[in-house]
């Protein structure tokens, strides 16, 4: 993985698009890694597929995929540590390790939309 201190944000939250949960600033084939900032317990990425490809090696505190043009699906899994009270932040590996998403164990699958 590419130092995070150096690698431009591509990923932006944007609340006020029903389709698009996160929208890409970069062009599609570019990389992002997400990551998960541990608030309660840890939580772990425990399956996850973006635009019907499978995302591995898995679990991991990490995943990364190549953005593609138009609307996609990342669905992710998480595992906790603390099945009752665990929360993590969602980030993108990047220079301003962009805060994405709160993360909680009482939504543990989740279907974002991410468009490039």
């Amino acid at each position: 993985m590419a130092n995070p201190r150096t690698v431009r944000c591509c990923l932006k939250p944007d609340p006020l698009d029903l389709n698009c949960d996160f929208r890409s600033e970069c062009p599609p084939s570019s990389t992002v890694t997400l990551t998960l900032d541990d608030d309660v317990g840890v939580v772990m990425f425990e399956r996850a597929e973006y635009a019907g490809t499978a995302l591995t090696p898995l679990p991991s505190k990490t995943i990364s995929f190549a953005i593609v043009a138009g609307q996609s699906n990342l669905d992710v899994v998480y595992a906790f540590s603390d099945p009752a009270n665990g929360r993590a932040t969602l980030k993108e590996a990047c220079v301003a390790g962009t805060a994405l998403m709160a993360v909680t164990a009482d939504n543990p699958a989740v279907r974002y939309h991410v468009c490039g």
